[in-house]
């Protein structure tokens, strides 16, 4: 097995990353999402993970249930047959009402073959260090190690990752106009980092990978035609299909 390369001089243009799927148009890090995403040409989809109260990996980015599904308290609280009979879809519409939360075990299912899959692991307030092997275990299953890319704003999650095993992709992500941004992760092992384009500039794309890395950012501030000359090496956006990268 290859770690996934996220670099633009193998893939040859910058790679359209589905930001929890495709969230402008459906419910976030929901399969309607993820196939939205897909059918709109992204390259890599983009969800969030974390661990239920019987250690299953469920897919949701909020660390609290009470925005997207009216119920209060967090993912880590109850087990996963009780968070999938939630309603994920109905705020965001009510033609999504009944949307349901995936596990991470069917999403790869779904995915093998079909899109690689760049997954977030979601810490704090709350650090559940179990994540990391149940998430890298679904992965080995599904035979995916080669295509996922595990991200994080948590080291330690990341350095986890990679101690058990340093085959799968990894990117730090970070917000900040730093002196040295390589500083961050002279002592991590990673194969991108992923700085907020609301602080990043030409110059340090041009650091990052002259060190080595790919430049895969995330954030708000998305003026594709300047970071796509910046030469980052990939894009993200809420709804893949409004984008044009031919």
């Amino acid at each position: 097995m290859t770690v996934f390369d996220l670099r633009q001089r193998k893939n040859g243009r910058p790679l359209l990353v589905g930001h929890r799927g495709a969230m402008a148009v459906a419910p976030e890090n929901t399969m309607v999402s993820f196939e939205t995403a897909v059918s709109a040409g992204a390259d890599i989809i983009e969800l969030d993970v974390q661990l239920t109260a019987d250690g299953q990996v469920i897919v949701f980015h909020d660390p609290d249930l009470q925005r997207k599904t009216g119920v209060s308290g967090h993912v880590g609280q109850y087990s996963a047959e009780f968070l999938q009979t939630l309603d994920v879809g109905h705020h965001f519409g009510a033609a999504f009402s009944g949307t349901p939360m995936p596990l991470l075990d069917d999403l790869l299912s779904w995915a093998k073959g079909r899109i690689p899959l760049m997954i977030e692991l979601k810490h704090g307030p709350i650090f559940v260090e179990q994540l990391e092997a149940t998430t890298i275990h679904l992965i080995e299953d599904h035979n995916m190690v080669d295509e996922v890319v595990l991200t994080s704003f948590d080291q330690f999650a990341l350095r986890r990752a990679k101690q058990l095993n340093p085959a799968i992709a990894t990117s730090f992500i970070y917000g900040g106009r730093l002196l040295d941004p390589l500083a961050l992760v002279r002592d991590l092992s990673v194969d991108a980092l992923s700085p907020f384009t609301d602080y990043l500039t030409a110059a340090e794309v041009a650091l990052i990978q002259k060190a080595g890395y790919a430049c895969s950012p995330g954030g708000f501030w998305w003026d594709y035609p300047t970071l796509i000359a910046w030469g980052v090496d990939t894009i993200s956006s809420n709804d893949p299909g409004s984008i044009n990268l031919a």
